[in-house]
């Protein structure tokens, strides 16, 4: 449970009390997917009020202003760095040194724009029931899929910046991520599927120009996992491809939803 509230203080901006928060370095890697579950349940809390008094596309607006506004931006700072660093050809220091720089840069800008044009474009697309039902399980999963990152890549910065010593229990949080991810998949096969393609072909970009991962690497899987399950599943709705458990669940809790 501490480390599901250090992980909630990190990766939002609600306050947590520090008696809360474990004291162990990295403790707060293992409660990633459980707090990145509350933060899609506090959005379909947010966007199910917003649809009460707004129409559907400012509602949609606030959806993405929520998350933005909830998590600090600083997944999408992550996204915007790595896409200043990796655009390009550039060697391995030079890729290091933009990671490091706070400055964002022409591809970072176009990259924010981007992702928040997917999101808004992927929500509007789907009804209102799978948005609600879906968000929960698309943060789960993109914050499962740090834990991933964080075994397959080698942490390039050593003990500093997010990561303080080395992660505790490795094979368990692998072991969370692949429970996070099942579940995932078997509630909607496709979207995990393409979300999980388009984590390795970034990881793969990122081990040949860096050798690893740094915590804007790990930001931007999250951004990624995100855009990419988003717009698969607005894919598979409007191709009526009602693969997995998901859709039989949401049509038991919403019989006049229209899928």
């Amino acid at each position: 449970m501490r480390g599901f509230f250090s992980a909630v203080s990190f990766l939002t901006v609600l306050p947590v009390p520090e008696a809360l928060k474990s004291r162990r370095d990295n403790a707060m890697f293992t409660g990633y997917p459980a707090a990145g579950f509350l933060i899609g349940c506090l959005l379909s809390v947010l966007f199910l009020a917003a649809g009460l008094l707004l129409p559907g596309l400012l509602s949609v607006i606030v959806l993405v202003g929520g998350s933005i506004a909830l998590t600090g931006a600083i997944h999408l700072d992550g996204l915007a760095d790595c896409a200043d660093a990796f655009y390009g050809r550039r060697d391995r220091e030079s890729t290091l040194r933009i990671l490091k720089d706070p400055r964002i840069g022409t591809m970072g800008g176009a990259a924010i724009g981007l992702s928040l044009l997917f999101r808004s474009a992927a929500v509007s697309s789907l009804a209102v029931p799978v948005v609600l039902l879906a968000l929960p399980v698309l943060t789960a999963f993109s914050r499962a899929a740090v834990l991933a990152a964080l075994r397959v890549l080698p942490y390039v910065r050593g003990t500093g910046g997010i990561i303080t010593s080395a992660l505790p229990r490795p094979a368990a949080a692998l072991m969370l991520a692949g429970a996070v991810a099942a579940t995932s998949a078997a509630l909607l096969p496709v979207p995990t599927a393409a979300a999980v393609l388009a984590l390795a072909a970034f990881w793969r970009l990122s081990w040949r120009r860096i050798g690893g991962c740094t915590g804007d690497v790990l930001g931007a899987s999250i951004e990624i996992a995100e855009i990419v399950f988003l717009a698969a599943l607005a894919a598979v709705t409007h191709l009526r491809i009602f693969w997995g458990a998901f859709f039989p669940l949401a049509a038991l809790l919403f019989p006049n939803g229209a899928f």
